[in-house]
């Protein structure tokens, strides 16, 4: 994803209200320095609406992830996605793999939040196996090379109650 195509939306706890940022929104990040602080560096995102601070503390930022849901909806950080197994692979490297997580990791229909996680590198969901373990898939991986098609339902503060 190039500079250009970054976007957000900004959920405001207090007011309970989600906003999609325009051309018009900026974001700003401040570090605290390190040798000043006695090495309790901290980093806050906060946005600007024409220049005026507009993201209180109480607001959560929610990047987008690069990708759109089968109706050309932008897929962002807390949305909940349905996913849905077209029975294909799209990975000759490793099919067998593909196979196995499609058929025996991941129900054919399924709803998950997304999320960014450093392990991995990226967008992926989070499922519990049936022995209670806690797998991470990428995002990428689950639209490209398991084909699987995706369609936003949701969101993790206005629909919590579909997970």
């Amino acid at each position: 994803m190039k500079l250009a195509d970054f976007d957000f939306r900004i959920w405001d706890k207090g007011e309970e209200t989600l906003t999609y940022a325009s051309r018009d929104w900026k974001l700003g990040i401040g570090f605290s320095n390190p040798q000043q602080d006695y090495g309790e560096s901290e980093s806050e995102l906060h946005a600007y609406y024409d220049g005026e601070p507009m993201c209180p503390s109480d607001c959560e930022i929610e990047l987008w992830s690069g990708f759109y849901d089968i109706k050309g909806t932008k897929l962002y950080e807390g949305d909940i996605v349905c996913f849905k197994n077209r029975g294909k692979y799209n990975d000759d490297r490793d099919e067998v793999l593909a196979k196995h997580i499609k058929e025996k990791c991941l129900k054919k229909t399924f709803l998950a939040q997304i999320f960014f996680k450093n392990v991995g590198g990226g967008y992926c969901i989070e499922r519990q196996t049936k022995r209670g373990h806690t797998k991470y898939f990428s995002l990428f991986d689950m639209s490209f090379y398991l084909n699987f098609r995706l369609e936003v339902v949701g969101n993790i503060h206005e629909n919590a109650g579909l997970l």
